[in-house]
């Protein structure tokens, strides 16, 4: 369509009509804002009102002789686009923005006409702000799962975001820079729109099921963007089972890990990684020592002893097993401590690494390496094992500047003596749950183990 002959975002002559039915449209005194809004068809009412107040009520997106500018045109542009970013256009009304020319031919007053335009120029600023929060921040609130407000900070950013995409010299460029940057969410958007604009050459061809998968997993990315790529991180996706060393957007080792089963699920955190351990002892938890080995205490209290398991009370005095009535020991009485020793038969393998957590979860190694070998993963009690530790280790070491650390490392390991290696740096860490990724460009799918997709479609879906 013919342009307005505007320079992008400039402001029209406050008399105008134009500004004129702005003002009169979102004028709140006879019925109130939510009424108004709501007469308006506005979802992010408010948003829209302080953007209009922050241009004098001044048109963004329409003239009278042209109906939308080239702003406008592109901006609707966006719009259709909206399933490449895991979006609905139909969620931003865009058939009926699209259907401005039509009304326009229809109306034969003028009057009639400078309404249309001011009511479809509000539409569209409702679409775009709420367009922009959600490439943001997501459609959801992660906690609740309820549409995410666009009340304070994430309004006053859609605002000010418009404004900028308007001045700049191409409009879906700067508007697409609300999008999180990091590292995975980029190559998961990247690889989705690719698969779109050629469907014959991938298999499904971004049908329905895989549209789904991606929006669920974009929207997880967008709530962490607030969460800033450090240059070299560790990262696990419980449902890849698998741990990833990140440096510089490069993936520079690759661990299989097993995770939590459904029933004790692994939890996602940011954290860092501070220290490892050698050659560990294993402090039973207290949900497995009364819940799983009380029983079979009960049982035969010499499968401690067989199991490499010491018993201690309160004061962490050693317990002679045989000496306990196990028939009166109940899980809500259960007043000792169980401790396996360390070794190869440890339920914490040769290593252990921590990070700062308040679910009280770790990686390390493990005696049962088979596992490994399995393709469905989710098998531990919430901690993360992890395939060739040593390397990891190797790893952690080398950033700190102390390989020369190596030999200790494996000789505590032969001689089952234990020891700690502090890291002043540290590694950051994060452990997400991501059942649909991008590899080389290609989306990969994983299977939904905890079953925490379907709510968040669910809501998805509803908006």
């Amino acid at each position: 369509m013919a342009e307005s002959g505007k320079k992008p975002g400039a402001a029209a002559p406050s008399g105008s009509t134009a500004v004129l039915y702005l003002r009169a449209l979102l004028d709140t005194a006879a019925v109130g804002p939510a009424a108004t809004y709501a007469r308006l068809g506005l979802r992010a009412g408010s948003v829209v009102q302080a953007f209009y107040a922050q241009r004098s009520f001044a048109p963004a997106w329409t003239h009278p002789d042209s109906g939308w500018n080239a702003q406008a045109t592109a901006a609707l542009t966006l719009l259709g686009q909206a399933r490449q970013y895991g979006l609905l256009p139909a969620a931003y009304r865009l058939p009926q923005l699209q259907a401005l020319p039509d009304s326009l031919r229809l109306s034969s007053k003028s009057k009639d006409q400078a309404l249309q335009l001011a009511g479809f120029e509000l539409r569209l600023t409702d679409a775009l702000v709420r367009y922009a929060a959600h490439l943001r921040y997501g459609q959801l609130d992660a906690r609740t799962l309820t549409a995410a407000t666009l009340e304070g900070a994430a309004g006053q950013e859609a605002t000010a975001l418009l404004e900028q995409a308007l001045a700049a010299e191409s409009f879906a460029p700067a508007f697409l820079r609300c999008q999180p940057r990091s590292r995975a969410y980029l190559r998961l958007q990247q690889a989705w729109g690719q698969t779109l604009a050629m469907p014959d050459s991938v298999p499904h061809g971004g049908n329905e099921a895989d549209f789904r998968r991606v929006a669920v997993n974009l929207e997880r990315l967008r709530w962490e963007s607030t969460t800033a790529d450090t240059a070299e991180y560790a990262l696990v996706n419980i449902p890849a089972f698998r741990l990833q060393l990140i440096r510089g957007g490069r993936v520079v080792q690759t661990h299989r890990v097993v995770v939590g089963k459904p029933e004790t699920p692994t939890p996602t955190l940011n954290s860092r990684l501070i220290v490892f351990v050698t050659a560990p002892d294993w402090r039973v938890p207290y949900s497995i020592a009364v819940n799983e080995m009380l029983p079979q205490l009960q049982e035969d209290p010499s499968y401690l002893y067989d199991n490499h398991y010491r018993l201690y009370d309160y004061r962490n005095r050693l317990v002679n097993p045989w000496n306990v009535r196990w028939h009166t020991i109940t899980p809500e009485k259960f007043p000792y401590t169980i401790k396996q020793t360390a070794g190869r038969h440890n339920a914490l393998g040769n290593i252990v690494f921590y990070f700062p957590n308040q679910h009280t979860v770790f990686l390390h190694d493990t005696p049962a390496r088979s596992l490994f070998q399995k393709s469905q993963r989710a098998l531990s009690h919430g901690c993360v094992r992890v395939e060739k530790p040593l390397a990891l280790a190797a790893y952690l070491l080398q950033r700190e500047n102390q390989q020369a650390a190596l030999p200790i490392v494996k000789r505590s390991i032969a001689q089952q003596d234990k020891c700690r290696f502090d890291l002043a740096r540290g590694l950051p860490i994060q452990i997400r749950y991501y059942t649909c990724e991008a590899d080389n460009g290609r989306l990969r799918f994983y299977a939904d183990v905890y079953c925490q997709d379907e709510p968040i479609l669910a809501a998805l879906l509803d908006q």
